[in-house]
C-alpha cells in the first residue's frame, strides 16, 4: 500500500472508512491489523494536510473579501 499523495480529500477518507471496517472484522489477523494502521496514518496524513492547506486558502480568500470592505 503506497501513499498517494494525488488522491482528494475524499478518496482518503472513504479508503479509512473500508479499513476500520476491515480492522473491525473479528477475522482481522494481526499482520493485517499492522499493515491497515500503517495505511491509516498515511491517509491521516493526507486529509491533515489537504485540511490545513484548505484552511489557509479559506483564511486567504476571507482576507481579500474583509480588505475590500
Amino acid at each position: 500500500m503506497e501513499e498517494n499523495t494525488e488522491m482528494t480529500y475524499t478518496q482518503a477518507v472513504t479508503e479509512l472508512e473500508q479499513l476500520v471496517l476491515k480492522m473491525q472484522d473479528p477475522q482481522c489477523s494481526i499482520d493485517h491489523l499492522t499493515a491497515y494502521t500503517q495505511r491509516s496514518k498515511q491517509l491521516l496524513d493526507i486529509c491533515r494536510k489537504k485540511l490545513t492547506a484548505a484552511d489557509e486558502q479559506l483564511k486567504q480568500i476571507l482576507a481579500g473579501i474583509q480588505d475590500k470592505n
